[in-house]
């Protein structure tokens, strides 16, 4: 972790002119429908002890599933039947605890912090930063998700250009709307 916001700034500029020197697309997550919204709503109610409310993790999932096609959940590693009931220590007990362990070394981010997992993310070009360049506050709630696509593990990520398209499309409409209305005053 950077030892300051200066270092961490300093450390994010860096990669982003790497990224742009090789002309890597970049997908940016503020971008994708409906990631405002909720960066607006953990404003107004953010995570207590790591955890939202339920009616925000229902949003959290289902931009989960249609940006990325999983929820956290289902990157979770799912134990047999009865491991509860298993005597700790075991062979049998092992075996799965070591599969458990395993898929959890998997995914990286969701123990690291929201500037450290900004910057590992931003290495396979996804960006988790917001207009200012800071961490988005989702950041935390969908890393395990998208490195689970990353990775290939499960899931998808959307492709990078046309979420650029989409996004000046709706910008581009947008301008139209205000062009318009501003003449209808006009006359």
């Amino acid at each position: 972790m950077a030892s300051s916001y200066a270092e961490w700034k300093r450390e994010v500029s860096e990669l982003d002119a790497l990224i742009s020197k090789i002309g890597a697309s970049v997908l940016q997550v503020r971008k994708l429908e409906g990631i405002a919204e909720l960066e607006d709503k953990l404003v107004l109610s953010p995570p207590r002890n790591g955890e939202v409310t339920p009616d925000l993790e229902d949003i959290v999932d289902q931009l989960s599933i249609k940006h990325f096609g999983i929820t956290n959940e289902d990157t979770q590693f799912k134990y047999p039947d009865g491991f509860e009931d298993m005597v700790e220590g075991m062979a049998e007990w092992w075996s799965v605890q070591s599969r458990a362990d395993d898929h959890e070394e998997l995914f990286s981010t969701g123990l690291m912090t929201d500037d450290e997992a900004v910057l590992a993310l931003l290495v396979w070009g996804i960006d988790f930063r917001d207009d200012r360049g800071d961490p988005l506050r989702c950041t935390k709630l969908l890393c395990r998700q998208v490195e689970a696509a990353a990775l290939k593990i499960m899931g998808h990520l959307p492709n990078a250009d046309e979420v650029g398209l989409k996004s000046l499309e709706s910008r581009l409409e947008k301008d139209a709307q205000l062009h318009f209305a501003r003449k209808r005053t006009i006359k």
